[in-house]
C-alpha cells in the first residue's frame, strides 16, 4: 500500500494505520458490489414495486466517502479536478434550470444524484484495491458464475410468469415475438445483468491469459466449468446486448492475448473460441427457443436494418439528433426529456431509453451536455490506453477486455437514467482496472505509477 497511499493527504492518513484504512475501505468496496448484485434480488422477489430499493448500493457508497474523507484516502489530480469540474458545471446548469425553466427541485435532486453520486468511487476504492483484493475480486466473480447459471437456466425454462422470472412491477420481460423470458439472473433488469455477465466473461478471459501460476483459480477443471457457466449465462439469456458484451469482451482478451506475445494465452483464447460453439450447443440444448430467437434477432433483415440504425444512432446522435438548447430540458427529466418539442412522444422516448448520451445533451443543454458527454468519452478512452499499458506491462490481463466491455456499456448504455445500478457497477469495474494501476502486483512494483492521474509525491 505505500506505492499508493504516498500520494494522498499525509496529515489526515496519520491518524489511521495504513493497511487498517486499506482494509476498510477495501471492505466497503465489497460490500457495494454484494448490495448491487442483491439489490434486484430484494426489490422484485421481496418487494416488488418498492423503488427506494434501488438506492441500497448507496449506503456502502456513502460511508465509503465519510471514511475517505475521515482518513484522506482519496486520489488528487487530473482525475479529482476532471470529477470536480463535470460536479460543478452540472450543479450550476441545474440551478439555472430550476430558475429559467421552473425544473423540479424533486426532480433536479433526482437527476443530479444520478449525474454525479457514483463518480467519486474512481477515487477512494483504487488505493484500497491492492493485489490481494483484486485476486478475490476475480475469485468471487467466478463463483458467483456457478449459481448464476443454475438460476438463469431455470429462468429460462420457465415460463414468462413464473415467479422466478417476475420483475419489480410483478410482470415477466418477454421477448418481442416469442414466448421467451428475458433472463436477469439476481437482477431486477437484463441490462444490468448484462453488465455483470460482460464483466464477468472478462475476468474469466483474463484468468486465461495468465501464466497458470498467478491464476486464482489454479485448477484447469474449476476454471474450465466457471467458463462454461458464465457463457452459458449471456448465451440463454434471450439478450442481444448481454451477448454482445460478451462478444466484445473475447475482442479485448484477442488483442490482449496478441501484445502479450504468449503462445499459453493465444492457445487459451483460441481454445475458448473454439469451445463457444460447444457452449452454444448446450444453450440450445437448454432453451431452443431462446436461442433461435436471439439468433433471429441478429440476422433477420428486419433486425439487421434496426439493430444498424440503433448504431449508427448511439455512436454518433448525441451531435446529431438534440436541437441547440442553451438551458436544455433539465437534468433528472431522464426520457421525458424526448417530449420536448417534439409530437411523436413514444417514438422519441423509445429511441432515448437505448441513447444515454442523447439523453445527457438533451437534458443538460447543449453546451454543458456536450462538455458532460465528451468528458465522458475521454474517461473511457483513457481507460482503455492504461489497460493496454498495464497489459504491456505485464500488471493484469484482465484490465483489456474489462475495460473493452466498460466501454461499451459507457459509450451508449444507460449510465444515469438507472445510475443507481449500472453507474455503481461501471465504476466497480473502472476501480478494478484503476486499483491495477495504483497498486502494482508484487511482481511489477517498479513500474511507474506516479504520474497519472494522481497528484505528485
Amino acid at each position: 500500500m505505500a506505492t499508493s497511499l504516498q500520494f494522498v493527504n499525509e496529515t489526515t492518513v496519520e491518524s489511521v494505520p495504513e493497511h487498517v484504512s486499506a482494509r476498510n475501505m477495501a471492505r466497503f468496496y465489497f460490500a457495494v458490489f454484494w448490495t448491487i448484485i442483491f439489490t434486484g434480488c430484494i426489490r422484485k422477489w421481496m418487494f416488488p414495486g418498492v423503488t427506494a430499493l434501488y438506492l441500497t448500493q448507496d449506503i456502502p457508497i456513502g460511508l465509503a466517502y465519510l471514511y475517505a474523507l475521515w482518513t484522506g484516502i482519496y486520489t488528487r489530480g487530473v482525475l479529482f479536478m476532471g470529477i470536480a469540474l463535470v460536479g460543478v458545471c452540472i450543479m450550476l446548469q441545474a440551478c439555472l434550470q430550476l430558475m429559467v425553466s421552473g425544473l423540479d427541485v424533486f426532480v433536479a435532486v433526482i437527476g443530479i444524484h444520478n449525474y454525479l453520486f457514483y463518480l467519486p468511487i474512481l477515487l477512494i476504492f483504487p488505493l484500497a484495491l491492492t493485489e490481494t483484493y483484486r485476486r478475490r475480486f476475480i475469485w468471487w466473480n467466478l463463483m458467483l458464475s456457478l449459481p448464476m447459471c443454475l438460476l438463469v437456466v431455470a429462468q429460462t425454462l420457465s415460463p414468462k410468469q413464473a415467479f422466478v422470472n417476475r420483475t419489480s412491477e410483478g410482470d415477466a420481460f418477454g421477448v418481442p415475438g416469442a414466448e421467451v423470458a428475458r433472463v436477469s439472473g439476481t437482477f431486477n433488469f437484463v441490462s444490468f445483468y448484462g453488465i455483470w455477465a460482460g464483466m464477468a466473461v472478462a475476468l474469466t478471459l483474463g484468468e486465461w491469459l495468465q501464466p497458470k501460476a498467478k491464476r486464482v483459480i489454479h485448477s484447469n477443471w474449476l476454471l474450465l466449468l466457471c467458463t462454461v457457466a458464465v457463457n452459458v449465462c449471456h448465451l440463454v439469456s434471450a439478450s442481444r446486448f448481454t451477448i454482445m458484451l460478451a462478444a466484445i469482451a473475447l475482442v479485448g482478451a484477442m488483442v490482449a492475448a496478441t501484445m502479450l506475445r504468449s503462445l499459453g494465452a493465444m492457445l487459451a483464447i483460441a481454445g475458448i473460441v473454439i469451445v463457444l460453439p460447444m457452449a452454444a450447443a448446450v444453450a440450445y440444448a437448454i432453451s431452443p427457443q431462446a436461442l433461435g430467437i436471439v439468433f433471429e434477432r441478429f440476422t433477420g433483415d428486419r433486425y439487421v436494418d434496426d439493430g444498424q440504425n440503433r448504431l449508427i444512432t448511439g455512436v454518433i446522435g448525441f451531435a446529431t439528433d438534440p436541437a441547440f438548447s442553451l438551458v436544455g430540458a433539465g437534468v433528472g427529466i431522464g426520457v421525458d426529456a424526448a417530449h420536448a418539442g417534439n409530437s411523436d412522444a413514444y417514438g422519441f422516448t423509445y429511441t432515448l431509453s437505448e441513447n444515454d448520451l442523447t439523453r445527457n445533451v438533451k437534458e443538460l443543454g447543449t453546451p454543458i451536455g456536450m462538455f458532460y458527454v465528451l468528458s465522458r468519452l475521454f474517461f473511457i478512452t483513457c481507460m482503455v490506453l492504461v489497460s493496454v499499458r498495464l497489459v504491456r506491462e505485464r500488471k493484469t490481463p484482465h484490465a483489456l477486455p474489462l475495460s473493452f466491455v466498460l466501454m461499451a456499456q459507457s459509450y451508449q448504455g444507460d449510465w444515469t437514467r438507472s445510475a443507481a445500478m449500472s453507474a455503481s457497477q461501471v465504476m466497480v469495474g473502472y476501480a478494478f482496472i484503476l486499483g491495477a494501476l495504483f497498486n502494482p502486483d508484487a511482481e511489477t512494483t517498479e513500474a511507474t505509477t506516479n504520474d497519472f492521474l494522481m497528484r505528485p509525491e
